[in-house]
């Protein structure tokens, strides 16, 4: 049957597939929550898995906006760069554990940092005066369950059908650095009102926690290792709120060196299709598309932000300016002998930006290996190749005074993945 020929390269799709998908996904997307382990026939399985990826993503001809003259004299803030090298390598960790509670009845508790960025600009350029380093960061702690039935019989073999249900507590927390330009320790200026200055840089935190859950169906026919599966995942809605620190742009207004300020934003909802089949005796076919409503985020206002050189009340806001994503996936799975199994995957993710930043249409191919040294444990290694198209970045709106132009090229994009399954 091909049930027993197919099932060693289903395992192997979370080393390709999911490798693949953190490498480009839109937004800040990394890969969101994965939920394939709850498929797994074991009536105990755990998982470990960690993908790291590295963008090579470079700006060129930035041109600053009105603001770029520095309010804090001697300094002058540079009006332009010739290029600059952005985008962090980052990791992403996921932890998962499913255990058949009663027949027909499968929950899984997981732990993933399936949202996030990591974006380094550097100083003393015409972008550092609007970002230095821009960090976001998510905690997600979820249970997803769901229910198995049988749903007649079909000339392939016996056909169920699959409840699913789930919910997720996530923290985020964002970090923003900004560059003031300044440079009075050659006045001999160590100080300005008691506050030392020695940085030269301000700094936004902020964070909170929201909930969200999720609801789908998957129907199955284990013989041919064939399953549809359609999961809806709500927004994760948050109220943030966190510290403006002001400390490192030197000369302050008493009382507004660290600030409240507050947000409120999301993690948009999504909705994602899965598709797999046997087609062959020791071949796998697999079809993957996602949508997600980065759309919602646009000009996000923050409140209770002041001027470091005058202290007034100022306009403040986080402008993404997103689309929403799609994200398509399809590959072939080939068992190649009773303990190796391999997979080859194509994705295109279509690029979330908008009138600015640089998140393009980007291209992957994706591949990994499977390796089952016994029944019990099964080994993955998985790595992407992609290019992010090329573009300009041209906003309107938000903070204006702030707004940078700049263009890029067709730039590269790599991940490796590695992970390690243990059933019981």
């Amino acid at each position: 049957m091909i049930r027993n020929t197919v099932k060693s390269v289903i395992s192997v799709l979370a080393a390709g597939v999911a490798t693949s998908s953190v490498a480009l996904a839109g937004g800040f997307d990394r890969g969101g929550v994965n939920t394939d382990l709850l498929y797994d026939d074991s009536r105990i399985a755990t998982e470990a898995a960690v993908t790291y990826v590295i963008p090579e993503r470079k700006i060129e001809n930035v041109v600053r906006g009105t603001n770029s003259a520095s309010p804090f004299a001697p300094g002058v803030q540079p009006a332009s760069s010739a290029s600059i090298d952005v985008d962090s390598d980052f990791a992403v960790p996921r932890l998962g554990a499913k255990m058949t509670l009663v027949d027909g009845v499968d929950c899984l508790a997981t732990f993933s940092q399936g949202y996030g960025a990591d974006t380094g600009y550097g100083t003393n350029n015409a972008y550092s005066a609007t970002a230095v380093k821009f960090t976001l960061d998510t905690d997600d702690y979820g249970l997803t369950c769901s229910y198995k039935f049988a749903a007649g019989d079909t000339s392939l073999g016996k056909g169920q059908i699959r409840l699913i249900g789930g919910v997720s507590y996530q923290e985020l927390d964002g970090f923003l650095a900004r560059q003031s330009f300044q440079d009075f320790a050659n006045l001999g200026i160590t100080s300005v009102g008691g506050v030392s200055n020695t940085s030269g840089l301000g700094t936004f935190d902020i964070g909170g926690e929201a909930w969200g859950w999720r609801i789908g169906a998957a129907y199955e026919i284990p013989e041919i290792a064939f399953r549809a599966s359609l999961v809806y995942s709500s927004a994760y809605e948050y109220d943030l709120t966190g510290i403006q620190n002001n400390t490192g742009f030197g000369p302050l207004i008493p009382g507004t060196a660290t600030l409240p300020i507050a947000a409120t934003t999301e993690i948009p909802q999504s909705v994602e299709f899965k598709l797999q089949s046997g087609i062959a005796e020791g071949t796998l076919a697999f079809f993957n598309v996602k949508w997600q409503e980065w759309g919602k985020l646009g000009i996000i206002p923050i409140t209770g932000g002041r001027s470091p050189a005058t202290g007034a009340p100022t306009n403040l806001s986080f402008d993404p300016l997103y689309r929403d994503g799609w994200t398509v996936t399809g590959g072939v799975g080939r068992k190649f002998t009773d303990q190796v199994s391999g997979l080859v995957a194509i994705s295109w993710d279509r690029g979330t930006s908008t009138t600015s930043g640089s998140q393009t249409d980007t291209w992957t191919v994706s591949g990994g290996v499977a390796y089952n040294p016994t029944e019990m444990v099964e080994l993955r290694v998985g790595g992407a190749l992609g290019v992010m198209t090329s573009g300009t970045s041209l906003p309107t709106g938000g903070d204006s005074a702030n707004n940078l132009t700049y263009s890029f090229g067709n730039d590269l994009v790599g991940a490796v993945s590695a992970s390690a399954k243990i059933k019981f």
